[in-house]
């Protein structure tokens, strides 16, 4: 068959499929997968940056949507369109989804969660949650917090193991919580195995009031006590804790099986991380366990505020294991120091690789200091902070 005709063909059969899905999917959708893309026996068809996925359940409305995250499930699901939904009310009722959702890289906003309703999705279990936008997503207020579970944006704690969360942006949102489970712009509490890649989190505040001790407020994930793996991921916004605040993980719980894995993170405290009483940190706010945690390749800048000697610009507590962690342009309990060694407790808690001023940060000084973050294809250059941070879609 010449080439003339093998596209004949091709266009051919994708009559055929279009002709019995009906308006599901478009012609440039598929024929986008049958002329080169990647594509799987899952129905995954990449369509521009974004991996779009059509099996399972369609979720295309607000209702939809509602269903989906009130139910214990293990069914997939498919986000189809973008969703506002300012009047959407989630039940307070503990519900586990531990079936798989594709955001197919669409947006859900305006959801505000007032009644205790602890996150989006209540309880993961070995779940999978993929290419997903967040945008105006409030859990609890500051005169309304959640109490019940832990408080996360996107879930409110995990079980089982084999959690996967990937792809996943989350922009101008907010978490208020009263609880001693944690709080966390992804996940409030991961108290079983969880991976974590390709997250971004930009104008997000994590604010949790609980005074207990082993208590927290992360960038990423609240508290842990289970094996959690994060890479590329870049926080910025704001953190508050009495007791431990970070820019990736707010407490490390000693616990069995406590062991953390961190790759290529930047976080950008835009405001402050502070635990006014306790431990703050620019990736750890607090470590709890010896372990072989690892951080590689991890950069902060900004504000934190902590009970004395208790800030650490990568990490407090029991001592980690980091390498190439950088600071840069960092002040301390208000005082604008900008270099490392005008700050108190001791050495472990800080790097020395450090910069003075933020500006300096130009694409030559990433691609030699943290080459790992500039080479990689998710990560792009913003010249208005001078960082790297994540795609909007990748």
């Amino acid at each position: 068959m010449n080439k003339r005709n093998r596209m004949k063909y091709v266009f051919a059969s994708v009559s055929f499929v279009l002709a019995a899905l009906g308006s599901k999917v478009s012609l440039a959708y598929w024929a986008s997968a049958v002329l080169g893309s990647n594509s799987n026996s899952t129905g995954t068809v990449t369509s521009g940056t974004w991996d779009r996925y059509s099996t399972g359940t369609a979720v295309n409305t607000c209702a939809n949507l509602q269903t989906m995250l009130q139910a214990n499930t293990s069914s997939t699901y498919y986000l189809t369109t973008n969703l506002s939904c300012p009047t959407t009310t989630l039940t307070t009722n503990a519900r586990t989804f531990s079936g798989t959702f594709y955001g197919n890289g669409y947006t859900i906003s305006n959801i505000a969660m007032t009644n205790g309703r602890p996150a989006l999705f209540y309880n993961i279990n070995g779940a999978t949650i993929q290419n997903l936008i967040l945008d105006n997503v409030d859990v609890g207020t500051s005169s309304s917090r959640v109490t019940a579970a832990a408080g996360g944006i996107l879930a409110s704690t995990t079980s089982g193991t084999g959690n996967q969360i990937s792809k996943i942006r989350i922009y101008n949102s907010t978490v208020y919580a009263n609880t001693k489970n944690g709080a966390g712009g992804i996940l409030g509490r991961a108290s079983s195995g969880t991976t974590i890649s390709n997250v971004m989190l930009q104008n997000v505040i994590v604010n949790n009031s609980n005074t207990g001790t082993s208590s927290g407020a992360g960038g990423i994930v609240g508290k842990m006590s289970a094996t959690v793996d994060i890479s590329d991921v870049y926080f910025e916004g704001s953190l508050s804790s009495p007791y431990n605040s970070g820019g990736i993980v707010g407490n490390i719980d000693n616990a069995t099986g406590s062991l953390l894995s961190v790759s290529r993170a930047v976080t950008f405290a835009n405001t402050s991380f502070r635990a006014t009483s306790g431990y703050a940190g620019g990736i750890v706010g607090r470590n709890q366990r010896t372990a072989s945690h690892s951080l590689t390749d991890v950069f902060f800048t900004g504000a934190l505020y902590a009970a004395s000697s208790r800030a650490g610009t990568i990490y407090n507590g029991t001592a980690m294991t980091y390498t190439n962690a950088w600071a840069a342009q960092w002040s301390w309990d208000n005082t604008p120091a900008i270099a490392y060694t005008a700050m108190t407790g001791t050495s472990a808690n800080y790097t020395t690789n450090y910069e003075d001023y933020r500006s300096s940060l130009d694409t030559t000084w990433w691609a030699t200091n943290l080459s790992n973050i500039a080479s990689l294809g998710p990560w792009t250059y913003d010249s208005s902070t001078y960082l790297y941070e994540l795609k909007p879609k990748v």
